[in-house]
């Protein structure tokens, strides 16, 4: 304190913040889509500017026009969810060539790092509209492989979803063979954050029977499972899809056997339907070596999502001093989230590291702090294996289980022997 002050009496400074930063799981469940909207209204919708969409504003949804765009928004209704859709609207070509046509519309939504066009404008999404995606899909347009090589409109979103932390791509593959979708999965095999669909489905949006890819479905169905248990650490395949009335190609699964379609493709990080409109699909693409350990969808999601949630709410120590007291409150704020993600059933356990040889005097001279923290995610079913054998014993107890049977009738006349 100085030895002057400019006041005689008593004051009170009042510091109503709370010590402990509170770690929230943001809600991850925002969609987003690029795609073109030939028929969308221009002012509505302008090119490359993210625009919040939602689905429950009948009058917004007009505006979008027919096309791929709204009946991507009608699947994700059919699947029973009410949400906002960070949509991005891309130039559509007027080429009369099918191929060529494909091409252009796939590198417009591809977009342009430097210029945030394409998907690149879905990182000016959480600053323009408050919406931050969970999901990023372009249904009609991730499943062509032109030139024979990786798409680029999935390959983009890949790279955008990375710098969101807890985002995921959900395409679909060629839905002409189980091959081809596999060929297509390969290309994002070293990809933590990829999902694959495949074959497309069936939908009915009041004039009949159309056929339409699977992702707006598969991204409908993971919301009304977050909603549901109040998070993104639960896993929702083995659920049915509500809008789905079937898949576009049969899919074969036959139980018990590892050798049916629909095990094949999961095996390759390819997810499907089965049965109908059974999702089964556990598998992100992550087949390679180094990335094969995260390849559950629940895993990643579950890991992605503690990560993110880390950062924002440790802002608040920021400029505070390095001391122990501001240590502990770090280290308290991540105990008291861990803990409550291991009661959700989100992680098995945790622990939270303090290491001397992480933070020299050095590191600690120049502001900088490093806290370790470890936790396992709970992983969910996906192999139950039940071993049967012959049990010849059984039938000495059942022997002896008439024997005694009879002996409780009491008649004279029935004689039971060794």
């Amino acid at each position: 304190m100085v030895a002057t002050t400019d006041f005689v009496g008593t004051r009170v400074f009042s510091n109503l913040n709370s010590n402990l930063a509170k770690i929230d799981t943001r809600d991850s469940t925002i969609a987003a889509m690029v795609m073109p909207a030939p028929l969308a209204d221009n002012t509505a919708f302008p090119m490359d500017e993210p625009v919040s969409l939602s689905l429950d504003n009948s009058e917004q949804l007009a505006k979008l026009g027919a096309g791929m765009a709204r009946d991507a928004c009608d699947q994700l209704l059919q699947e029973g969810i009410v949400t906002d859709v960070a949509f991005v609207r891309v130039q559509h070509s007027t080429s009369t060539d099918a191929n060529t046509k494909l091409e252009a519309e796939i590198n417009a939504i591809a977009g342009s790092a430097g210029s945030k066009t394409g998907m690149y404008a879905l990182l000016n999404a959480k600053s323009h509209i408050k919406l931050e995606p969970g999901s990023i899909m372009s249904p009609g347009y991730m499943a062509a492989r032109p030139g024979d090589a990786r798409n680029a409109a999935a390959n983009a979103a890949s790279i955008v979803a990375d710098r969101i932390i807890d985002c995921l791509v959900v395409a679909d593959t060629p839905s002409n063979s189980i091959e081809a979708a596999i060929e297509w999965a390969g290309d994002f095999k070293a990809a933590l954050n990829v999902i694959a669909l495949y074959p497309a489905g069936v939908y009915n949006f009041g004039a009949g029977n159309v056929t339409r890819p699977l992702s707006p479905s598969f991204v409908g169905r993971m919301i009304r499972r977050d909603k549901e248990t109040g998070g993104p650490y639960k896993a929702f395949w083995n659920r049915p899809l509500q809008g789905v009335l079937g898949p576009s190609v049969p899919v074969e699964y036959t139980n018990g056997d590892i050798s049916s379609d629909a095990n094949r493709l999961a095996q390759a990080g390819v997810g499907t339907i089965i049965e109908g409109n059974l999702l089964w699909a556990p598998f992100t693409t992550a087949t390679d070596p180094t990335t094969v350990g995260w390849r559950s969808i629940k895993r990643i999601r579950t890991r992605k999502a503690v990560d993110k949630a880390l950062l924002a709410p440790f802002r608040k120590y920021l400029s505070d001093d390095v001391s122990p007291a501001t240590v502990s409150l770090i280290y308290r704020s991540a105990d008291q989230h861990f803990m409550d993600l291991v009661t959700m059933g989100a992680l098995i356990d945790y622990e939270l590291i303090w290491s001397k040889s992480m933070n020299p005097a050095t590191l600690l001279e120049a502001g900088a702090l490093r806290a370790k923290m470890t936790f396992a995610e709970t992983p969910d079913l996906v192999d139950l294996q039940i071993y049967t054998e012959p049990q010849p014993e059984a039938y000495t107890l059942l022997g002896e289980n008439i024997a005694s049977a009879l002996g409780q009738l009491g008649s004279a006349n029935i004689t039971v022997t060794a």
